[in-house]
């Protein structure tokens, strides 16, 4: 049930980042509404084994972040949060478990670090890791249409040819943001919206929780940035991994 007290007070941050060769690592960061850092966790690598991999096919991705990851992450915490926020789309499996609600936050504008990127490693004569695959990759988002100028669409339609579209502005590109797919997870329940110059799709079960939702994201809006977050647990893991 969404917290429906004025008195907001802190945020959880969760993300998994898939690392060559070492696996997938989960990272949790609890705020407060002032940005500073209450508590931090992170996982040791994990991978899938071959029995998980056979017996939970193409559902085996929501299984892994948001109960085998996410799940312990939030276990592991000692500080209740009022929301949980992620910007991956299968970590939102972790709601089933959990009463708080969990946001998922579109990185547009601010581009994340790849979560394939590998961590620098102290040898540098190890191989490169450039081919490196994503144990699983998100849907990739829909090919950018090359527009053609006006006076070349006109000379084409003397061949029958029309290749005008409509002008789309960014605010409207926004709101045509989906969660990518996960197979095994139902993003119905997860309706976007538009908070300043962020993108995020929160829980809704009836339209009076989803508006306290919505007047609480904006109050949190005002002093917390819900994408940069995560860029600080994808350094703190980077350091955590070279100190091993």
């Amino acid at each position: 049930m969404p917290n429906t007290s004025p008195m907001l007070e802190k945020l959880g941050f969760l993300t998994v980042i898939d690392q060559p060769r070492l696996g997938l690592i989960g990272g949790y960061l609890i705020l407060n509404l002032a940005g500073r850092p209450l508590e931090f966790h992170c996982t040791a690598p994990l991978k899938p084994n071959r029995t998980q991999e056979i017996l939970y096919g193409n559902t085996l991705q929501p299984f892994f972040y948001g109960e085998q990851i996410a799940r312990t992450l939030l276990v592991r915490a000692k500080t209740q949060v009022d929301y949980i926020v992620t910007n991956l789309a299968a970590v939102l499996a972790v709601q089933e478990h959990v009463e708080t609600p969990v946001f998922y936050v579109f990185e547009t504008g601010n581009p994340p670090t790849p979560t394939t990127q590998p961590i620098e490693e102290k040898n540098p004569n190890k191989e490169s890791t450039s081919n490196h695959l994503p144990l699983f990759p998100e849907f990739p988002a829909p090919e950018t249409t090359l527009e053609i100028s006006n006076e070349l669409n006109a000379s084409l339609k003397s061949f029958g040819i029309d290749n005008s579209r409509p002008q789309t502005n960014n605010n409207n590109e926004q709101e045509q943001l989906q969660i990518p797919k996960v197979f095994g997870l139902n993003l119905e329940r997860w309706k976007e919206i538009n908070i300043g110059n962020r993108v995020l799709a929160i829980p809704s079960t009836n339209e009076n929780e989803l508006q306290i939702l919505i007047e609480n994201i904006k109050l949190l809006s005002r002093t917390i940035d819900f994408a940069e977050p995560f860029t600080r647990i994808r350094l703190a893991i980077a350091e955590t991994q070279k100190a091993a």
